[in-house]
């Protein structure tokens, strides 16, 4: 058996958040798609097994689990929709929807998941009515109007519940933690420091004797996955820098004095800005910029790959939202016999930035917010050109001094400058620029951040009075998920 909880994803956000929970408690944990073969499952041998998500429209009725959850022979906790999925799998008397989008008091009853519990108002985006549960299940909560937030089978430790255990709830930790330590009886000895080493030797084994080269961005996840190759291969790592030109101001000094001079890596420099301003020129549509940036960064990784004559693998930054949101690599193509290693592509975001702290990876790069790889051409809305590149940069430029002025700048998540493509009249007809920044996010949501005033004055002034060619500046006060992070 092995010292893991299985998250088996039926959909939605809720798997990855529950294992970023999870790890956060230091219970170490993989995702898997929901449609995974029973076989795999049980070769994985975990603690036990969560299910997550499985989602149906309102007052449907839900699909039963693909899978006998008792087969399994681990612990098994199904919330949201994957526990209305497991009440049709043993065959629960379905009788509607009782609740939706609404709160309910829970009162929970006593068993090893519930312990330290007792009763709890909780949001419901859906609450199910189930009568004449089969034998040997039984309610394990109750809320008004007899309906069944949480039901199981305590001899076989089946626990179904209808609400979401990973929001930012104490009774929500709570229920995680009882399930990992005291139903499944999981060690709590994850952490990136401990799981550093097997990360080296992983990478070693994966690599073997070969060169590897890297493309690295001045993002944390490239800048990280470089640092773990070289204190696993040392001098048979090299990493490749293009500028694309959509980088933030500064950023090109920051990857040449962090890895090269502090780091020491091996650092081969390309600057690509004109080919790549070339390839967009006459492109305004947002997936078609993505696609002409990706194509480009691949042509050129090519290129240098074949030119240097030494390389017979590549290694790139995916992490495990990559992997479970299936986001196109920054690299699609690899030419024939060029081997690909993703040493990273198990780490959440916050493991990957605390696997670089262990690594020495320099804490100007660590803490960087996350930055999409085609960089200012998604923020730049509509054609982009050199023009309006200065304008964004410098604009993005100065609201991040700003923040950095008001020592909010590990608070907020993320933050950064949009460049409308709308053109207002003023003393000066310009452009329009948005700014945006967003607060921690847990389950899919990020609210809006609460920017001070004068911070907000500062920046609008500054904005407009250095930056030639915008006149107006607002701010994007829409969290998620009403709206993704971009607004491309």
């Amino acid at each position: 058996m092995s010292d893991m909880i299985l998250i088996l994803d039926f959909g939605g956000n809720h798997a990855y958040y529950t294992a970023r929970r999870l790890r956060a408690e230091r219970f170490y944990c993989e995702i898997l798609p929901g449609d995974t073969g029973f076989a795999r499952a049980l070769e994985l041998a975990p603690r036990g097994v969560v299910l997550a998500g499985g989602e149906t429209d309102p007052g449907e009725r839900a699909s039963a689990l693909p899978f006998d959850p008792v087969a399994l022979g681990a612990p098994v906790l199904a919330f949201g929709g994957a526990a209305r999925m497991l009440a049709e799998r043993v065959g629960a008397d379905y009788c509607g929807t009782a609740l939706r989008d609404s709160n309910a008091f829970v009162e929970f009853r006593p068993c090893p998941l519930f312990e330290e519990l007792n009763e709890s108002d909780r949001l419901f985006d859906r609450l199910d009515k189930y009568e004449a549960l089969p034998e040997g299940w039984q309610e394990l909560a109750s809320a008004p109007g007899g309906v069944c937030p949480a039901f199981g089978r305590v001899d076989k430790n089946i626990y179904g519940l209808q609400f979401y255990v990973e929001s930012n709830d104490p009774d929500g930790f709570r229920i995680l933690e009882n399930f990992a330590s005291n139903v499944c009886g999981c060690p709590r000895g994850w952490t990136v420091e401990s799981f550093g080493p097997k990360l080296l030797e992983q990478a070693r084994e994966a690599v073997g004797d070969m060169r590897v080269l890297v493309p690295v961005s001045g993002g944390v996840d490239s800048a990280v996955t470089a640092a773990l190759l070289q204190k696993a291969i040392g001098a048979r790592l090299s990493c490749l820098f293009i500028d694309t030109g959509f980088l933030r101001k500064g950023d090109a000094d920051v990857v040449s004095r962090c890895l090269y001079e502090q780091m020491g890596l091996s650092l081969i420099q390309i600057d690509a800005r004109e080919r790549f301003m070339k390839a967009l020129s006459g492109v305004s549509k947002p997936s078609e910029k993505r696609r002409v940036i990706r194509e480009e960064f691949s042509s050129i990784f090519a290129e240098q790959y074949v030119k240097a004559g030494e390389f017979e693998c590549m290694a790139e930054g995916t992490i495990y939202p990559d992997v479970l949101h299936h986001r196109p690599r920054l690299v699609s193509n690899l030419i024939d016999g060029c081997k690909r290693v993703e040493p990273l592509k198990f780490l959440l975001k916050d493991d990957v930035r605390s696997l670089g702290r262990w690594l020495g990876v320099p804490d100007e790069l660590v803490t960087r917010s996350s930055f999409e790889s085609c960089g200012l051409a998604i923020r730049c809305l509509g054609a982009v050109t050199p023009e309006r590149l200065r304008m964004l940069r410098e604009a993005d430029a100065i609201f991040n001094e700003e923040i950095e002025r008001a020592g909010l700048s590990k608070r907020i998540a993320q933050h950064f400058a949009v460049l409308t493509d709308l053109q207002t009249p003023g003393a000066h007809p310009g452009c329009v620029c948005a700014l945006r920044a967003l607060g921690s996010s847990s389950e899919g949501r990020a609210p809006a951040y609460k920017l001070p005033y004068d911070l907000m004055e500062a920046a609008v002034r500054r904005i407009t009075g250095e930056v030639a060619g915008i006149n107006r500046v607002v701010y994007d006060i829409t969290g998620r998920p009403a709206a993704a992070v971009e607004w491309e």
